[in-house]
């Protein structure tokens, strides 16, 4: 790989492409080109980063692809359209473009992108089999003589553009004059209709061109002797009057910053400008602005006393710092989903949150996109105080107003708390019994809503854990702490910075976590405070217009609608048709992470998981490993019954499942299968088969309802001991035993009675009452008769008093029967 050459590089700027966060760019290209950009394979360099850190090009090379010719931005739609005319064009690198340091040095063929026109396609890298790694949308368009380019961006209207338009109206008749008489004398010599070239130094000031190439051409026309005529000149002033009183009172101006914006004076009501950034140039803060007497909306005080409203965004609206990730937490079997807030942006701006009411209540994610945050969660913590009473919410207060107060009549528990986000962006923890809202607005909170219960004070665990199991439920606040649970909470460590965990849960494949692992969670963040806020199925975790999280609940896997949402959104932020796309690509790129960040062992479809090989050394590691699948699925809430599947490796001989198969030394590997009920999930069986001889078959069953949940182990088709059958004194060596539903039982019976006389009761009951069967004495030369009733009785009649040996087998009508537990 060649190194790249200062010549190469050229002057700054040069286009970026971030592949991993494809920020909103628009280049002016007038630094490197005049007029056509790439005519006569002049080096134009792009550099690939991934997180702002270059990507290594070893094996890559470039593309473009798109369609050249005229074209328009259909507005309704966000998108470019182009005409009937655009024909394809493309061109493939072979890898001698490729650079070190991320980059590539492009030398397109000859007008590859017109003087005139518009194109419209993507840049991309490809790998040595000629595979798409990945792929950016571009635009390019010479606006006003500037080469112009936008990277991941809507199509952009310069001010040149928009002046045009709004002055055409007014120096048409003089332009019309100039055209005629211009091109009567171009006919006399077709040599002397060069084109005129402008060329411009800013941006800044765009609608200035139309200006110059109007006193361009005067000189020219003067110059060359084509007009000399004093009407002629007349028309021209005239022209250039209007065109400059244009331009100094109604025209767009363009500033690099905000404080650029600020300091001019000249603005007056009713301009309309352009920010090229917030605090520099391409920082991702430009927008447009419009002039007013006095703010409305996000407004911007300007030194001369007026207000800039922002009314559009083109470029990037998020947070560039704040930051997630999603990490598998194998030992709790559950999702975890990590938020982090630092205290203030790259420009040592507070970050500071808001809170939304939503009187028709929204879902989180579709707020998300609607309002342009960086980050939005399910809102406040509510309660319901007392059987029957509605959820109510505490005290919430947003920007410095009281939004919300918590009701005075009714008493909060204990536990639950509010908390305000101060001036210095520190979080103050009041009790939500007895606080009011007047109290922590004058104590100077700018934000404040209300928690379940504190999770961490001073770095430990607050001892919330195992001590609620007692509660009712309308004064747990959050839940039993020691349940799982889709769990969230807000955590504060020492240096201001805000950690956000959230966790799936109330699925197969998600346990969630009690109150105690959470807060271990956070002091692993280095959290020296932490609370617990809502969760459950209102669980949401949104990232600029994406859901991160998958809850499941009474609302299914889809966003519970809810009245509240806490919402981080960059002051800069406001309209922004970038912000769905940018969501749809943050969900694609979720997806995709959720299907590779399981092991290749664990994998799920519906209802349905495969949890890969377990290996117990002995009894108590089975017994666990019994415990962790019955209590994942039967908190798994899902509706239609569920089941998990595996390996199992058992080490050690003489266990359970060796005992009941009747093979003491049997050991080594078992397929298993645990299945629950639907509805409550009340039971389960768990079954395990002999990987190398499948007759080996036993199982274990599983309930909730009484105090020991599992029954002891027993083979398939193993024969058990059948309970409550009465045999008379008549009877001797009597044994009974079933195979599912099949009764089996042999006796003496010792006949004292030439009638019918009933010598067992309580047997299971038969389906149907059994036939009289012939059976014979001892001494084989005398006859009785025997039958088992419908009501599970055994009667016999014989003529000759003697001892009968009786075996009868007969199908149960109930094939459920009770198993020791």
């Amino acid at each position: 790989m060649k190194e790249i050459t200062q010549e190469e590089i050229g002057r700054a700027p040069y286009p970026i492409f971030d592949i991993l966060k494809p920020y909103a760019h628009i280049y002016d290209m007038s630094v490197r080109f005049n007029g056509r950009i790439a005519d006569n394979r002049t080096p134009m360099p792009f550099r690939w980063v991934e997180g702002r850190v270059p990507k290594n090009l070893e094996g890559l090379h470039a593309f473009i692809e798109g369609q050249e010719g005229h074209g328009h931005y259909d507005k309704k739609h966000d998108r470019i359209v182009m005409e009937m005319d655009a024909y394809p064009v493309r061109w493939e690198g072979d890898g001698t473009e490729v650079r070190s340091g991320g980059f590539t040095i492009l030398r397109l063929p000859d007008k590859f992108w017109g003087k005139e026109g518009l194109f419209s396609g993507y840049i991309g890298l490809k790998d040595e089999n000629g595979v798409t790694v990945t792929s950016v949308d571009v635009w390019f368009k010479i606006l006003g003589g500037i080469p112009t380019m936008g990277i991941a961006a809507k199509y952009f209207i310069t001010d040149f553009d928009k002046a045009m338009a709004e002055a055409q109206g007014k120096i048409d008749d003089a332009l019309r004059i100039l055209r005629e008489r211009y091109q009567a004398e171009v006919k006399k010599n077709e040599d002397m209709s060069a084109q005129t070239r402008a060329s411009l130094s800013e941006l800044e000031n765009s609608i200035q061109i139309y200006k110059a190439r109007v006193e361009q051409l005067y000189e020219k026309i003067a110059s060359d002797d084509i007009v000399q005529r004093p009407e002629l000149d007349k028309k021209i002033g005239d022209a250039k009057t209007e065109l400059t009183e244009l331009i100094n009172n109604k025209a767009n101006k363009a500033y690099d910053t905000v404080a650029d914006m600020q300091h001019d004076t000249k603005l007056e009501t009713g301009n309309t400008v352009q920010t090229l950034g917030y605090h520099s140039r391409n920082d991702g803060g430009g927008s447009v602005y419009r002039i007013l007497d006095q703010a409305d909306g996000f407004s911007i005080q300007l030194d001369n006393g007026k207000w800039a409203q922002q009314i559009n965004i083109t470029d990037n609206n998020y947070y560039g710092n704040i930051s997630y990730s999603i990490d598998r937490d194998h030992s709790y079997h559950t999702t975890c989903y990590t938020v982090t807030i630092p205290k203030t942006d790259f420009f040592g701006e507070q970050i500071m949150p808001e809170m939304n009411y939503h009187q028709n209540w929204i879902s989180p994610n579709a707020w998300a996109r609607q309002y342009h945050t960086t980050l939005t969660l399910n809102g406040d913590a509510s309660i319901r105080i007392g059987p029957g009473e509605t959820y109510m919410n505490g005290n919430i207060i947003s920007g410095g107003r009281i939004i919300h107060e918590a009701d005075p009549s009714k008493t909060y528990p204990d536990r639950m708390k509010s908390l305000a986000i101060m001036a210095d962006r520190s979080i103050r923890e009041y009790p939500a019994n007895g606080t009011t809202a007047q109290q922590m607005l004058n104590d100077g909170a700018k934000v404040a809503f209300t928690v379940y219960y504190p999770l961490v004070k001073n770095g430990q665990k607050s001892g919330y854990a195992d001590t609620d199991n007692e509660l009712s439920d309308n004064l747990r606040a959050g839940g039993r702490v020691t349940d799982h649970y889709p769990a969230m909470g807000i955590g504060e460590k020492a240096d201001g910075t805000w950690i956000i965990i959230g966790t799936d849960g109330r699925r197969i494949d998600e346990n969630g976590l009690t109150a105690d692992e959470l807060a271990q969670k956070f002091i692993n963040a280095g959290c020296v405070n932490a609370w617990r806020m809502d969760g459950g199925g209102s669980e949401s975790i949104n990232y600029r217009g994406s859901k991160l999280n998958q809850n499941y609940d009474d609302n299914g896997l889809t966003d519970r609608a809810l009245q509240w949402t806490f919402d981080i959104r960059k002051p800069t932020a406001a309209d922004n048709g970038n912000s769905y796309a940018m969501a749809g690509t943050g969900e694609q790129k979720l997806n995709l992470f959720r299907q590779i960040m399981y092991p290749v062992n664990t994998f799920l479809l519906s209802s349905f998981a495969i949890l890969g090989n377990r290996k117990v050394n002995n009894e108590d590691e089975l017994n666990s490993f019994l415990d962790e699948v019955a209590w994942k699925l039967n908190e798994s809430q899902m509706t239609q019954g569920a089941h998990l599947s595996g390996i199992l490796t058992v080490t050690y001989q003489n266990s359970g499942i060796a005992q009941a198969l009747g093979y003491p030394t049997m050991s080594g590997d078992f397929l298993w299968d645990y299945t629950c009920t639907a509805g409550n999930h009340n039971t389960g069986m768990f079954t395990v088969k002999n990987v190398n001889t499948h007759q080996f078959q036993a199982y274990k069953q599983f309930t909730k309802l009484q105090e020991n949940h599992w029954s002891q182990w027993f083979a398939t088709n193993q024969t058990v001991d059948v309970s409550g059958a009465n045999p008379g004194s008549n009877i001797s060596d009597f044994h009974i035993q079933r195979i599912n539903n099949t009764i089996e039982f042999q006796c003496k019976i010792h006949a004292d009675s030439n009638t019918w006389k009933t010598y067992i009761t309580g047997l299971p009951l038969p389906k149907y009452d059994g036939l009289s069967l012939p059976v014979f004495g001892e001494g084989q030369n005398k006859i009785g008769f025997v039958n088992v009733d419908k009501g599970g009785k055994l009667n016999m009649r014989a003529d000759t008093n003697d001892t009968y040996n009786f075996h009868y087998t007969y199908l149960a009508k109930n094939v459920d029967y009770d198993i020791p537990y």
